[in-house]
Order: structure tokens, then C-alpha cells, then sequence
């Protein structure tokens, strides 16, 4: 008897060990039609931009137990704001994330250089394009 409770707990970890992840509608509304996004007026009209803060928005939508790669925690550097760590540690792959990229890049990290409040937002978004990508399969060629 004590077997079967064993191999049902074995079981039972590698089915979450294998857990499934799929981006949430509304973070793939803003991802695949911009246009959707609320305008933001830091963003001067420019609609990568106001989606790339409608998807930072997005990031505590990323599951706790996710992990990027199978190892890191991109929803902790979301979380503390670690926009050089994700712009350093980590590459997009599709047309649509780098557009969205430079956006975010260009309004709220320029570098490094355009303060702590507006790198967690850069934080933020790079980790939900993250996300997508890895939800979404997209390969690097």
C-alpha cells in the first residue's frame, strides 16, 4: 500500500513539473494589435510604447512558479525592477517583441540612464515579452 502512495506522489510532481503556461488573453490583446493599448502620455503617441506599459502592467500575470528557461526568475526581476539584468541576460526573438522592445527601451530605459521608476516599468515589460515568447514557443533562429 505504501507503494502506490509513493509512485502517486512521484507522480503527481512530474505532472507539475511539466506544467503547461499560457500567456493570459488581455497580455496577448496588447501583444498582437498595439493599437489596443490605453495611450500613455509619456509615450508621445507612439503605440509600441503605450502597449509596451499596457503589457509591463501585465507582469504580476506571470505565475510564481514560472521560470524562464526552466531556471530563471523573471517575474522576481520584474518585481524588484532589474531592467539591466533582463536587458543584459536575455534576447527576443520575433519582429513584434523587438518592436515592442525598442519602444520600451527607447521611453523608459535608454540605457540605464533614465532613472529607477521608469527601469522597473522597462523591468517589467521585458519580462511579459519574455513570457509571451517563451509561452508562445517563439525560437531564435
Amino acid at each position: 500500500m505504501m507503494m502506490k502512495h509513493k509512485i502517486a506522489a512521484l507522480i503527481s510532481t512530474n505532472f507539475l513539473a511539466l506544467a503547461v503556461y499560457a500567456a493570459p488573453a488581455e497580455m496577448m490583446e496588447y501583444y498582437n494589435n498595439p493599437h489596443s493599448a490605453p495611450k500613455v502620455t509619456e509615450c508621445k503617441n507612439n503605440i509600441h510604447c503605450n502597449a509596451f506599459v499596457a503589457l509591463s502592467k501585465q507582469w504580476k500575470s506571470i505565475p510564481d512558479n514560472y521560470r524562464y528557461h526552466g531556471s530563471y526568475n523573471i517575474k522576481h526581476d520584474a518585481a524588484v525592477g532589474d531592467g539591466y539584468g533582463l536587458n543584459k541576460g536575455f534576447s527576443l526573438c520575433s519582429d513584434k517583441s523587438e518592436s515592442l522592445y525598442n519602444a520600451g527601451e527607447e521611453f523608459f530605459y535608454g540605457g540605464g540612464g533614465k532613472g529607477k521608476q521608469k527601469e522597473r516599468i522597462f523591468a517589467q515589460g521585458m519580462a511579459v515579452l519574455l513570457y509571451i515568447e517563451d509561452t508562445q514557443k517563439t525560437s531564435c533562429q
